[in-house]
């Protein structure tokens, strides 16, 4: 893909932001460069390259880490070739939760920093991190930016919550609109700021951005695009949302997947395909504790080789997803992820008592509902569970919601729960997000009892 030129602005931008990171032990510009090399090896090289980091980060933790030469990790090892990957145990959230103090690398990483979750699954996480385990983090979202042409400094509009102050916003030249606070007033105010023409880029949560392109499409049909080129990150991103942001924006989308605790994971390239930066963070699928084959969905494992602080190993980030065995057209040599399903601990019952994924589920029904119902009758919806047979979805309605765009919501549920279910659909104002600005449209009230008030 051929490199926008930057404007005067925005080489200014570039300059000044890579040097305050260089300044914070961030070189972003040098690590940006070398992943770049990484990714015009061929495939055997690059695995190679994998390997070789792989073992040096997984001696790295054996030889400084507290946790990982106790209890059942020791165990687990203990004969076994700890430089092979499928000898360690699997790690989750609760485990990091119960022994932070003991997964810090020892001596203590200079500059180390800790880096919260969202805890949007009710579990915030808190992560031990260090200048270059950000620096990393970011450079491989820059060079996957790099993939369409997007260079640092590039003029953006975000839509996510306020991560740094103003100062740090206009060095990064952001143009933030907080994720939190996504009035009618504020879409259109970012909607005349993208007309002028000198935004590259816009990046945010899914949902955000989706109502974004909702509101420009307010505005009337335009000859030009507004942006573009979107990224999105955050949440699932559907086939009917996409469509809503290019047919909105006019813009180039840019799925892209990541978690705040080893940072950006895979990147969507030109061909379409969703590429795992395994030069950063190795990917496994594991299928009732074991290796998925290519092509079958199973749990996202993350094994980190940036982060020295607190090197996580086998990490379950609770998503699902696949890997596939085809390499993409584009002739890059990372692994593809497909198939990315959200939270695995996202399961919801029929009223048979089967188990089923809610993501999968019901994003397949929010697919049949759009396809039935007016474009925009249908804001944003939150599908709740209160027990095996008893449903209420919460409608923000739009313009042209009925009595035939409930009956659809009503009919999807059923049709995938149980038609013995009774499902109560309910107008509300607005649905608000979570505290992080993030939007779920399924949960639980069983479990969860912060329902939105109508």
């Amino acid at each position: 893909m051929r490199t926008k030129p930057l404007s005067t602005s925005e080489r200014f931008h570039r300059i000044l932001y890579l040097t305050v990171q260089r300044a914070r032990g961030r070189p972003l510009g040098p690590y940006i460069r070398q992943l770049q090399e990484w990714g015009s090896l061929d495939s055997m090289s690059f695995r190679a390259l994998r390997e070789q980091r792989l073992a040096q980060t997984l001696e790295y933790a054996r030889s400084t880490v507290p946790f990982y030469r106790s209890g059942t990790w020791a165990a687990a090892l203990r004969g076994r070739d700890h430089h092979k990957l499928r000898s360690w145990p699997v790690l989750d959230r609760q485990v990091i939760q119960a022994h932070e103090a003991e997964m810090l690398a020892q001596p203590p990483v200079r500059g180390r920093y800790f880096r919260s979750t969202s805890g949007s699954t009710g579990s915030p996480l808190r992560v031990g991190m260090d200048p270059a385990a950000a620096a990393w983090a970011w450079a491989a979202d820059y060079h996957g930016l790099l993939w369409h042409g997007i260079q640092v400094g590039a003029r953006a509009l975000t839509l996510r919550p306020r991560t740094a102050g103003a100062l740090g916003e206009w060095i990064r030249n952001n143009h933030l609109v907080t994720a939190t606070d996504l009035s009618s007033e504020r879409l259109a105010a970012a909607v005349r700021s993208l007309e002028r023409g000198d935004t590259t880029y816009v990046w945010g949560y899914v949902s955000a951005v989706v109502e974004l392109a909702k509101q420009a499409r307010l505005t009337g049909v335009r000859s030009q695009p507004l942006v573009p080129f979107v990224k999105v990150f955050g949440e699932m991103l559907y086939p009917f949302q996409r469509q809503t942001i290019e047919e909105g924006l006019g813009a180039r989308v840019i799925e892209t997947y990541g978690c705040n605790e080893t940072g950006t994971v895979a990147y969507e390239c030109p061909a379409g395909s969703i590429h795992v930066f395994a030069d950063h963070v190795e990917v496994e699928i594991l299928k009732d504790g074991e290796p998925a084959p290519p092509g079958e969905i199973g749990d996202i494992v993350l094994t980190c080789t940036t982060n020295r602080t607190m090197p996580l190993i086998r990490y379950r980030v609770g998503d699902r997803g696949r890997l596939s065995s085809d390499p993409c057209s584009c002739g890059r040599p990372h692994p593809v992820l497909y198939g990315i399903e959200g939270r695995s601990g996202d399961v919801l019952q029929t009223s048979t008592g089967s188990q089923v994924h809610g993501t999968a589920a019901l994003g397949g029904v929010l697919k049949k509902v759009h396809a039935k119902t007016p474009p925009e009758s249908i804001r944003q919806v939150l599908f709740e569970q209160h027990d095996l047979r008893t449903w209420t979805v919460l409608v923000q309605p739009g313009p042209g919601f009925d009595d035939h765009a409930a009956a659809v919501l009503v009919e999807g549920v059923k049709a995938v729960f149980g038609e013995e279910c009774t499902v109560t659909v309910k107008q509300v104002p607005a649905i608000p997000r979570e505290p992080s600005g993030k939007f779920r449209f399924y949960r639980s009230a069983r479990s969860d009892a912060t329902a939105p008030s109508s």
